[in-house]
């Protein structure tokens, strides 16, 4: 478990790495490839779906309430990634409720198999328009806290936001950055104000106004 530099959590836990997935703006899996070989990453397949039950303990050795954004090097419900797997990290999740687990990820068709611990924060990955159902499927889950993150925001997206908690809107970075358009960001804010919905500005977004809120809920102080 680390430290992050990323605005909305405190700690990043891993207890599972690797994607099927190969998303060209994807920092975890250009990590993995500069780790190959160390940090339990595989010399031949570094970013490879891998479960790692010797991190399963760190989030009880943390005194201090945080907000933890689980498998930030991975997918946790990728079709790689066991049921026996994601049982044992949502028990972690229970044994430890004073702490908030931030779960995002880019598989929603699976979220419907899953009963979600009241202390966690379940995201959905947007980037496009196409991608707009994901919102639903998120908005008929039972997490107590439902957000979606809109990083990066490749272009015009008007979701209506029912349901949702709270919106993360950020801009791409690495070797193909882009930077979305001021109105496509207005639109956003103005529809999660609709609906009592905190906003999440990136520090990597450039505009002209800094709104870094969170959910309203406990423990999120």
């Amino acid at each position: 478990m680390n430290r992050t530099k990323i605005e909305w959590a405190d700690y990043t836990w891993n207890p599972l790495t690797g994607c099927s997935r190969r998303c060209v703006y994807c920092y975890a899996w250009r990590m993995a490839k500069r780790l190959r070989g160390r940090f339990g990453y595989s010399k031949d397949d570094p970013f490879k779906v891998s479960f790692h039950p010797e991190r399963l303990h760190e989030p009880s050795q943390l005194k201090k309430p945080s907000k933890i954004f689980v498998c930030s090097m991975g997918e946790l419900f990728d079709f790689k990634s066991k049921y026996g797997w994601i049982g044992l990290v949502f028990a972690v999740i229970k044994r430890n409720p004073q702490h908030i687990f931030i779960i995002l990820t880019k598989r929603p068709d699976v979220l419907h198999q899953f009963s979600f611990p009241e202390n966690v924060w379940l995201g959905v990955s947007v980037d496009r328009t196409q991608l707009i159902d994901s919102i639903n499927i998120l908005a008929e889950t039972d997490a107590k806290v439902k957000f979606v993150s809109f990083e990066p925001l490749l272009e015009r997206i008007t979701p209506a936001l029912q349901g949702i908690n709270w919106i993360i809107i950020g801009s791409q970075t690495g070797p193909r950055p882009f930077q979305p358009k001021a109105e496509w960001v207005d639109l956003l804010i103005k529809e999660a104000r609709k609906q009592d919905c905190a906003v999440f500005l990136k520090n990597n977004l450039d505009y002209p106004e800094k709104i870094q809120e969170f959910p309203k809920f406990f423990g999120c102080d």
